[in-house]
């Protein structure tokens, strides 16, 4: 658990060695856009577009991303919004041949280590309602559901569950 850092909510670190060796992380590039797309419209039915990227990474000055690579190959990403010290983690995604090996957990883990080391204290994200596999990795990282956001994916007529860390009372 965090410790040492006051007033934080309380999830687990990430373990201290990864999940495969050969991982690493390191803040998102735009020349790295076009993997991280591959990525995304392999992942969501609602894919972001290019322009939310390049918008996060060059005007957002609340975004923070970060490109997961094994062997210098990129296979993942996450990224949030530092607001105060609320962050909404906005996306996160490991490419399907690399899934259920530990690594979205482990990215997960290390980007909200990222945010607590920047001042985050609490971290929320809305995540579909059938994304059943997020749902629970969410929870076993620290996160509740406290509440849900009707038709909020309307290309697809899906409600989103609103994720908090901590107690409440939650914002928002």
């Amino acid at each position: 658990m965090r410790h040492g850092l006051p007033k934080c909510d309380w999830w687990p670190d990430p373990p201290a060695a990864a999940p495969l060796p050969g991982l690493k992380l390191a803040p998102m590039k735009m020349d790295q856009i076009d993997e991280i797309l591959e990525i995304e419209i392999a992942s969501f039915p609602v894919p972001w577009r290019r322009e939310a990227f390049e918008y996060d990474l060059t005007k957002n000055d609340l975004g923070h991303y970060w490109t997961l690579f094994l062997d210098g190959k990129t296979i993942g990403y996450a990224g949030f919004w530092l607001i105060d010290t609320i962050a909404h983690l906005t996306t996160i995604a490991i490419r399907l041949e690399y899934r259920g090996r530990g690594i979205g957990r482990w990215l997960l883990l290390e980007t909200m280590k990222r945010g607590a080391d920047m001042g985050a204290r609490r971290f929320t994200l809305e995540v579909r309602e059938s994304n059943v596999k997020a749902i629970n990795l969410y929870k076993e990282t620290g996160y509740s559901v406290v509440g849900r956001r009707e038709k909020y994916y309307q290309e697809i007529n899906e409600d989103a569950l609103i994720m908090w860390t901590g107690a409440p009372p939650y914002e928002g």
